[in-house]
């Protein structure tokens, strides 16, 4: 066997073995092994004794992708493609309703509102992915004090509301925590003189996709199926 063989053998087997580790760091989060997707990969890798592995052939960290894939497949097998569908729809349509009450909160205390971008979801939410960890980022730009819109939340039914603060590029920007019924809820408030990119992510800068109430609206039949 030349050594181009040896690489692709040594390649196929650390690709099966990455995606056990996603195997089982899905497994391990569904039982509540792990509180959250990087200990439970940590815990995937340590049970696995990957790291005695000889360089070679040690498993990568798996993907999002990977991982979600599993946890997609583990779903559908304990309760089918049906019932995760609409749990995403669920899902979809909890992170519109808080939309729609962020942008009512707005018209009544910000004057200014019209003038600046509405809130929107960012991130992996943007996509409909919801499969492994369903948490929904949000930003609000807005003058409007981070408590008037934890109030407005609370008050339309969503629970109980923390205000705290988020470590960005930016500096410190105001946070709203809450736990809704399908997923986790984080919401920044950006003042309107921030120099923040809407297109960029607060922590790292890299490229973020976002969808306000309409186009998240828009892209609702695409989610859960598959379609790109």
């Amino acid at each position: 066997m030349d050594r181009g063989d040896t690489s692709r053998d040594d390649e196929h087997g650390v690709e099966r073995a990455t995606d056990e580790i996603a195997r089982r760091a899905v497994r391990a989060l569904h039982a509540g092994r792990a509180s959250d997707v990087e200990s439970a990969i940590d815990l995937a890798m340590h049970e696995s004794r990957s790291h005695a592995a000889a360089p070679a052939t040690r498993p990568r960290r798996p993907t999002r992708a990977q991982l979600r894939a599993h946890a997609q497949a583990l779903e559908e097998s304990e309760c089918g493609e049906l019932a995760r569908k609409l749990r995403i729809e669920s899902t979809l349509d909890e992170a519109l309703r808080v939309l729609a009450t962020l942008e009512e909160c707005l018209i009544v205390y910000d004057r200014d509102a019209a003038d600046h971008a509405p809130p929107a979801v960012y991130g992996r939410a943007a996509r409909g992915e919801f499969d492994l960890d369903p948490a929904v980022h949000i930003r609000v730009v807005t003058a409007t004090s981070a408590h008037i819109l934890a109030q407005s939340l609370s008050d339309a039914g969503f629970g109980e509301t923390a205000v705290g603060t988020r470590d960005t590029r930016h500096g410190h920007l105001d946070e709203i925590a809450f736990t809704g019924e399908h997923a986790e809820y984080r919401i920044v408030r950006v003042p309107p003189r921030a120099p923040v990119d809407p297109h960029l992510d607060l922590v790292r800068g890299n490229p973020i996709e976002s969808a306000g109430f309409e186009a998240l609206l828009r892209r609702m039949p695409r989610f859960g199926d598959g379609t790109p």
